[in-house]
């Protein structure tokens, strides 16, 4: 058997390093060396719930265990009149890590141990085709190598047709860890989102600061020009926190706000969009597509790495189990088998970066009052089924809450 994987992102690592282990052959096709990942910009600012750091202790992948880089606690708030503040403690502690820094490590880990590794961009269906005839079964794991003519867009499972939010960030000196440490989220009705996790990257502890600005809301001149100046996107950043995020303002020393690199800045849009999950190739190969081929999320949620992560582990457990082809059936069953998986977390971000729902408001106004809803709720961040089935209805809220209601409060604040 040999599976050719295309993409060096976290889905296609995890998928490379478990068929490893299942001693299944495997060829990583990557556009980037690990030198190149580590050099480049930032293209996301990822936390890894403790579900996700469970399977990398299970790929024996150790470099990011250590409390230095835990993030225990999640704060909320919502800015303006009426607004309020919300903490929550995760049972177990998530991981902020430069990502240039992790997927780069991850890259040398699989070669390291003998894994065959190509650097290849393959940006086209005629080249996907040619190199799944080297294959049994061609995986693509790479939103960039994913293009439309090969998985197009799933309109059932897409609602969106432009980005819902404009995005900026950065890593960032000068900002005083939360009280506890931990990762917080700022809203702004109308105008969007302010994330602003503890960090850890290539000089140490940092904090990521992501903006996700409503299109044409007062957050989205900051995504937007200066590109080519990190001082000037530095100011921008800090008149945006200081107009709509008081509470994330009180952690900036203004004298020591910068960039912890000029490369550290990011700018851009995402428009949220679920793919075909399979295709047939000219010359009759087959390709899956998983990560961001198949389901890019916005991250709003902090789900994006975490799904594709389980996903490379379920999809791993399939191709060992399966006896027969890889044909257009295996990919079907696999693909809708894979969809079960994914779509609470696909149909739970959706909702929280739609129309505002009141059952979202009456949850996170009660986590605001009651510390057992708060760190109830917070549990659910690496729960995405459970999250789901909370948050779908009004009902099912006022069921949560009143359950959770019902327990001893655990975190002691």
């Amino acid at each position: 058997m040999s599976i050719g994987i295309v993409g060096a992102g976290i889905s296609g690592l995890h998928l490379a390093l478990r068929l490893q282990q299942f001693g299944i052959a495997t060829t990583l096709y990557t556009a980037q060396e690990p030198d190149g990942i580590r050099s480049g910009p930032p293209l996301n600012f990822v936390t890894r719930f403790d579900s996700t750091r469970r399977r990398e202790k299970a790929l024996g992948v150790t470099r990011w265990l250590s409390a230095a880089y835990d993030n225990a606690w999640m704060h909320m708030s919502v800015e303006g009149p009426g607004g309020f503040v919300l903490r929550g403690r995760l049972p177990a502690p998530a991981s902020s890590v430069d990502f240039r820094m992790y997927l780069a490590e991850l890259l040398e880990t699989y070669t390291g141990r003998g894994g065959d590794t190509v650097l290849r961009r393959l940006g086209g269906g005629t080249e996907l085709a040619r190199t799944a005839g080297d294959h049994d079964l061609l995986v693509v794991a790479a939103g960039r190598s994913a293009p439309a003519e090969v998985f197009g867009r799933d309109p059932d499972r897409s609602p969106y047709r432009t980005a819902p939010r404009l995005l900026a960030g950065g890593l960032f000196h000068g900002i005083a860890p939360a009280d506890p440490p931990g990762m917080t989220m700022h809203m702004v009705p109308g105008a969007g989102e302010i994330h602003a996790p503890a960090y850890h990257s290539f000089s140490g502890p940092v904090t990521a600061v992501l903006i996700e600005a409503v299109p044409e809301g007062p957050f989205a001149a900051v995504t937007d020009g200066h590109r080519n100046d990190p001082e000037g996107f530095t100011r921008e950043v800090l008149k945006l926190i200081t107009r709509h995020a008081p509470l994330l303002r009180e952690r900036v020393d203004a004298r020591t706000f910068a960039l912890a690199r000029p490369v550290d800045m990011l700018q851009g849009a995402l428009t949220p969009v679920v793919r075909r999950g399979w295709a047939e190739l000219d010359g009759g190969g087959h390709a899956l597509a998983i990560g961001d081929a198949w389901i890019t999320n916005d991250p709003l949620t902090a789900q994006g790495a975490n799904l594709g992560s389980k996903l490379a582990f379920q999809l791993a457990d399939e191709l060992r189990d399966h006896r027969g082809a890889y044909d257009g059936e295996f990919c079907r069953a696999v693909s809708e088998r894979m969809w079960a998986t994914a779509r609470p977390v696909v149909d739970w971000t959706n909702l929280f970066i739609g129309t505002p729902q009141p059952q979202v408001a009456a949850l996170l106004t009660a986590a605001a009052g009651d510390q057992r809803v708060a760190d109830a709720f917070v549990a659910n961040l690496d729960r995405p089924d459970a999250m789901w089935r909370v948050v779908s209805a009004p009902e099912r809220v006022e069921e949560f809450i009143a359950r959770s209601q019902s327990r001893t409060v655990r975190s002691g604040v």
